[in-house]
């Protein structure tokens, strides 16, 4: 039997989960990220690794960034509250979160979801020891579907190659404040997305990142849908049932022909936290298109920025949100003076919402 994992503060929640489950999961219940950081390391590995995002002291991004640390194969289901989607998400997951739940969520959906992740965390398990992970390109593909059996497959599917990390998402709403934070460079989304307009969405997508290949997947023929959409070039239409080899091959090739160079497939914020997370003193170099400037480090911490037109803080959150911006780390400015006070997660969520204005106003 597969051991899990469930991390939280609601006990109560925990311990009915653990008991409805216990027929099919060993699940072990641990409260707060600290504890149970304790149980990773003390009684793992755990194939599932269950975790809710509000955690007092340590929420569940910075649980599951340490987690992984101990146990990188743990395969990871966060749930989230509806209402706290925005903020969920508005930190870096690296690819590292298998599935996002909405909570309350329904125990068909829960025992789902870990079903898969059982599912997923042997599939990972067998390709490990027969790809070389070095081969691995570092691109992202996000599958945008309702359907769990779809997704589930072609996930594994895409995965199953060991060239791409894998991301999910059940609804546009998810997708979209994924590509905020994660640098994707591959989308497949489904025509019957439930809350809104695929074709809406595709142009959304679109608008904000013009260089992330797209595919629509749909049960009608694909000729239908050929004008629907004149402004935005699809990569191709996938009519279901998908037919997994010549889907695999049509992303394959619009990858391989992709140009651009990236810092192993990181949005911007995606790097900088990464930066910050390692204490790298050091000064980047950002361009996009004509525009360049510089972010200055010390020990993880943003203490200053430029541009052409401005410093600091203004500099940091119009950097911050270029689009299609090629990062490279130099030496540090050993005289450079600390004029951004503010913790990079704060310069980070207002930049992202300034963007959000700024298209709001448009």
């Amino acid at each position: 039997m597969d051991k899990m994992l469930f991390v939280g503060e609601d006990l109560a929640l925990m311990k009915l989960t653990q008991r409805r489950l216990n027929k099919i999961f060993d699940i072990d219940i641990a409260q707060g990220g600290r504890e149970g950081l304790n149980a990773v390391a003390g009684k793992g590995p755990y194939t599932v690794i269950i975790t809710g995002l509000n955690m007092v002291g340590m929420n569940g991004f910075q649980f599951v960034e340490k987690a992984k640390k101990i146990d990188p194969d743990s395969v990871i289901v966060m749930l989230t509250s509806h209402g706290k989607l925005d903020a969920s998400l508005k930190a870096l997951n690296g690819g590292k979160i298998f599935r996002f739940l909405i909570k309350p969520c329904k125990h068909h959906v829960l025992k789902k979801a870990l079903q898969e992740g059982v599912e997923q965390y042997h599939q990972n398990r067998h390709w490990a020891k027969t790809s070389d992970a070095a081969s691995s390109h570092g691109h992202k593909i996000l599958i945008v579907d309702d359907d769990p059996e779809v997704l589930s497959v072609f996930a594994a599917a895409v995965k199953a190659t060991g060239q791409y990390d894998v991301l999910t998402a059940e609804n546009g709403k998810i997708a979209l404040e994924l590509i905020k934070f994660i640098k994707i460079h591959v989308i497949a989304v489904d025509l019957s997305i439930p809350d809104m307009d695929v074709i809406q969405f595709l142009k959304a997508i679109h608008r904000r990142e013009p260089n992330i290949v797209l595919f629509l997947m749909t049960w009608h023929p694909a000729s239908e849908f050929q004008a629907s959409v004149p402004d935005i070039n699809l990569g191709a239409i996938f009519e279901k049932p998908l037919e997994i080899p010549i889907v695999l091959t049509e992303i394959w090739n619009h990858l391989r022909s992709d140009p651009k160079g990236e810092i192993e497939g990181f949005s911007t914020t995606a790097f900088l936290q990464m930066i910050e997370m390692e204490e790298k003193t050091c000064t980047i170099q950002v361009r996009s298109a004509d525009r360049f400037g510089f972010l200055f480090f010390r020990k993880g911490q943003l203490i200053g920025a430029e541009t052409g037109e401005s410093k600091n803080e203004d500099a940091a959150y119009d950097i911050i949100n270029w689009e299609d911006a090629t990062l490279e780390v130099t030496h540090a400015d050993p005289e450079r003076r600390t004029e951004i006070n503010r913790p990079l997660m704060y310069i980070l969520v207002e930049a992202a919402r300034r963007q959000d204005e700024a298209e709001a106003n448009k």
